[in-house]
């Protein structure tokens, strides 16, 4: 009972840094901290790893930029590096620099949305609604995310069912890149 708490406790550790990574744009955490996700997910996570040590963006910073906008630039490099990493496909890197620069911060589920209308890369979808089910989460609208998330959980890549599933899980999820 007691190893099963503990199981329990590193799942939600785990699964709170994993939607960072996806998410926010922090990296995703140490393979040897992730024993208690499934098999395909601790494979996943460190085949991600590798990917985002060699990662470089298509990204160029913004020159003379404010604090704000160097938060928003690494935000935006995180996320087209989730990506890149997450879905280890030969147009994946392209895709993800547009995407990532696209990327509507202020209302990411009613960008989703409107991208999900007409989506011509389907291998994005699991992490659009895991964007989008977050998005509506941290603006306290659980019922709206649950289909979201669901259907996120459902797209057969494992570090976005991980997420999903812990974001399921939680009423209190990561909103805001850690500091």
């Amino acid at each position: 009972m007691v190893r099963e708490a503990l199981s329990v406790g590193a799942a939600k550790i785990i699964g709170a840094a994993i939607v960072e990574a996806l998410l926010l744009g922090g990296v995703m955490p140490p393979a040897e901290e992730a024993a208690a996700l499934a098999a395909d997910a601790q494979k996943q996570l460190v085949d991600y790893r590798t990917c985002e040590a060699s990662f470089h963006s298509r990204l160029a910073p913004p020159p003379g930029a404010g604090d704000d906008e160097r938060a928003i630039y690494r935000r935006r490099v995180g996320i087209e590096r989730a990506v890149a990493c997450a879905f280890p496909r030969r147009d994946a890197a392209r895709v993800a620099g547009g995407f990532a620069l696209d990327v509507d911060f202020d209302r990411p589920a009613e960008f989703v949305d409107n991208l999900l209308q007409d989506l011509p890369m389907r291998w994005l979808e699991p992490y659009l609604h895991l964007m989008a089910g977050h998005a509506r989460l941290c603006d306290g609208n659980a019922n709206a995310a649950r289909g979201h998330l669901a259907a996120a959980a459902k797209g057969g890549n494992a570090l976005v069912r991980a997420a999903a599933d812990y974001l399921l899980a939680t009423s209190a999820p990561p909103c805001s890149p850690s500091p």
